[in-house]
């Protein structure tokens, strides 16, 4: 072996142990801030008592249904924040949060899934985010939510709906900035839909 290989593996050797020695940062974690609790908030009805409302998962867009922390970069592609992932499923931490910040809309109410076990539904609601876009260049959350109460009879009638328009902006250029939009739209839905359940209750 010449000297010039000799130079060449050991300074591979080097890199090799270099990289080793430096490790890559530990991947981001990221979860949706849980709404606010008001100042006078009350607490939800105690099982058994009150009206029972059956709150559907909330849909969102299916290209947002992944780890990654997507955005949009343009109008056409979808971008990923680099090491940050969702801490749990997306669409089932956006449902939560959903229930969450409706639970203080609705005191007085029981709010349950699907299976609302030996109680029959008063209502049903039903939230669609779609889109639910945040365009990092411009630091926009941008969504449409179309809420939907119906009966809560075997054969449901839908008794409201309406469709409404969000635009939220935010202060930095990171994945928490993000996420932090997404809990607020959250909120502000949550806010909405209260009305209409309300309305719709026989």
């Amino acid at each position: 072996m010449n000297v010039s290989i000799q130079k060449a593996a050991a300074a591979l050797v080097v890199i090799l142990l270099a990289a080793c020695a430096s490790p890559s940062p530990a991947p981001v974690l990221l979860t949706l801030p849980p709404p606010a609790v008001g100042e006078f908030a009350i607490a939800p009805a105690e099982a058994g008592s009150g009206p029972v409302l059956a709150v559907r998962r909330v849909n969102i867009p299916e290209y947002l249904v992944a780890r990654r922390v997507r955005y949009r970069a343009d109008a056409s592609t979808l971008a990923e924040w680099p090491n940050t992932y969702w801490a749990e499923r997306v669409e089932i931490g956006v449902s939560r949060e959903f229930v969450s910040a409706l639970r203080q809309q609705l005191p007085g109410w029981t709010l349950c899934d699907i299976n609302c076990g030996d109680r029959i539904p008063t209502l049903s609601l039903q939230v669609d985010l779609v889109p639910m876009d945040y365009l990092r260049a411009a630091q926009k959350l941008q969504s449409r939510a179309r809420i939907t109460v119906s009966s809560g009879a075997t054969v449901s009638q839908v008794l409201q709906t309406q469709e409404l328009p969000y635009e939220l902006s935010g202060a930095a250029d990171s994945a928490q900035t993000q996420a932090q939009l997404m809990a607020e739209l959250i909120r502000q839905v949550a806010q909405a839909a209260a009305p209409l359940v309300r309305v719709a209750k026989p």
